[in-house]
């Protein structure tokens, strides 16, 4: 009943403004109806005796509308009304090349450089978007299958160039729609098929990466200013160069992606770094969380992709970081790669994989808690020094920020001579000898293990910007190995020179100063 209400409604508004022959404000008042009363709008229009210029006026408003239904309603009007007019200009455009098809290559080649304007790439980058833009699929189907047998046909390298410098335009655009930019992706992947063998060809993919790639980077200085948020097009913008991009805008874009990844999961935060309104082309409206779960999910898929491409190792951490990124829970995905580590039979890969996983939680400035427990696994669970490394390091900072109990200590102790005593490399096991020094050097008992630990504590010392609470906790270690710690002379000469550089930074080491301590 509330439904014939509404029409009846809707009926005494359009009758009126069809009595006093008023389309402006007409076409106003419709705009404000929902879909379905606007239809409803519509068929009355059609259907009375409304002027011809009325009828012209309102179906050229919506003949735009965002509502598919109504913006077909408004074209078939249009069609009905003025002669020659098409909704869809390919079809026209069509109708002219099948003609020509029947006629052999050289007339269907001379109708498609005529209809396509392929004088220069500005009239056919224009054509082109008028075409790939028909809302006919069919129709698109059909323009593209002609545009690749040209294509495949053609010697003409200058006019190769044009076709390659049209589509490259739509597909950089700022202003057309995904859809369109989707097809002349599809037309640049054909015709670097066509070309990839050749001279033409490699000069032209280096220049289409060159081009995407400075896309991709004022998209992603755009984004980083604040201004707006994230779009589905500049999303295009920053992935589309993102395989062969090259390893400094891989880099770039991964950590922006993990910095958006970490926002998207606060709903109230989320708007300023993602533009949740509906796109235009969208068939029809989602809800906000479900257009960033969307995002998420594009994101991730195609970072996961990337892998198979990179073999740098910093690409590599960078691609698990957002994968790390994209779990909102830390803990559960601590607990999910734990089990994994321990159930055993993970293959290289994978353990990899995981392992990089737990480099992101060492790396995190956030749940300080779980990075123990993470630098736990990759000592014990994960194979490969520079896991190992990478862990001890963290162990390292924990170790001289924290305020450990004895207790605490003693035990962090024991683990890293466990440790030490099945490392495989020199390296990982001095540093976990290290460790233990600055925890009680009294805990170390052979010579060569003093030897090496004094060793890299110089390296340490004399190439790194030491923080004070990292300078204390070595001169306490150094104080009570030259106290308590029964050694040769060679190795408290080293402990001796060791403690003046750490409490003297800015002075010149002699024996002189060092002795007269």
């Amino acid at each position: 009943m509330k439904d014939f209400e509404e029409e009846v409604g809707v009926k005494d508004i359009i009758g009126f403004y069809i009595k006093i022959n008023d389309s402006a404000r007409a076409k106003k008042d419709m705009a404000k109806l929902s879909a379905k009363d606007k239809a409803t709008a519509f068929s009355l229009i059609v259907e009375s005796n409304a002027g011809r210029e009325f009828k012209i006026e309102i179906a050229r408003y919506f003949v735009n509308d965002l509502d598919a239904h109504i913006r077909r309603k408004a074209e078939l009007l249009l069609e009905a009304l003025i002669p020659g007019w098409v909704a869809d200009p390919a079809a026209s455009i069509l109708q002219v090349l099948r003609s020509a098809e029947h006629k052999g290559p050289a007339r269907r080649n001379a109708a498609v450089r005529f209809l396509f304007g392929i004088v220069d790439a500005d009239s056919l980058r224009i054509t082109l978007t008028s075409l790939l833009s028909s809302r006919n699929r069919s129709h698109i189907v059909e323009i593209i299958d002609i545009l690749e047998q040209y294509i495949d046909a053609s010697e003409d390298e200058t006019e190769q160039v044009k076709i390659f410098n049209a589509c490259l335009d739509i597909v950089l655009s700022d202003e057309i729609e995904m859809p369109v930019k989707h097809h002349a992706t599809n037309l640049l992947s054909v015709f670097f098929k066509k070309v990839s063998t050749t001279a033409l060809g490699a000069h032209l993919k280096a220049k289409y990466i060159e081009k995407q790639v400075e896309k991709g980077e004022s998209v992603y200085r755009f984004l980083c200013s604040g201004t707006c948020g994230l779009t589905a097009s500049y999303l295009e913008d920053l992935l589309r160069p993102l395989q062969e991009g090259g390893k400094v805008y891989q880099l770039k874009i991964l950590t922006y992606f993990c910095f958006l990844l970490d926002k998207t999961w606060n709903e109230d935060e989320v708007d300023n770094h993602i533009d949740t309104w509906p796109e235009s082309w969208e068939p029809e409206e989602i809800t906000k969380m479900d257009k960033v779960k969307r995002f998420r999910s594009s994101i991730l898929k195609q970072v996961e992709e990337l892998w198979e491409f990179a073999a740098d190792d910093e690409v590599r951490d960078g691609i698990m970081a957002v994968v790390y990124s994209g779990h909102p829970v830390k803990r559960e995905l601590l607990s999910t790669v734990k089990s994994k580590l321990t159930g055993g039979g993970l293959s290289d890969l994978a353990s990899d994989k995981i392992a990089r996983i737990l480099h992101s939680f060492l790396k995190s400035d956030q749940h300080e808690e779980l990075k123990p427990q993470a630098a736990n696994l990759l000592l014990f669970n994960v194979s490969g020094a520079r896991h190992h490394l990478a862990a001890l390091r963290y162990l390292r900072e924990y170790l001289e920020k924290s305020s450990l109990n004895a207790a605490e200590q003693s035990s962090l102790a024991t683990v890293l001579l466990q440790f030490a005593a099945s490392a495989a490399g020199n390296e990982e096991r001095v540093m976990a000898w290290l460790l233990v020094f600055l925890i009680d050097p009294c805990k170390l008992e052979e010579a060569e293990q003093h030897k090496q630990v004094l060793g890299l504590l110089r390296t340490v010392i004399e190439h790194e910007v030491l923080a004070d609470y990292s300078r204390a906790r070595m001169v306490a270690a150094l104080e009570r190995f030259a106290s308590e710690i029964k050694s040769t002379e060679k190795l408290k000469k080293a402990a001796a020179y060791l403690l003046f550089r750490l409490q003297n930074p800015h002075e010149k080491p002699t024996w002189d100063k060092i002795e007269k301590r």
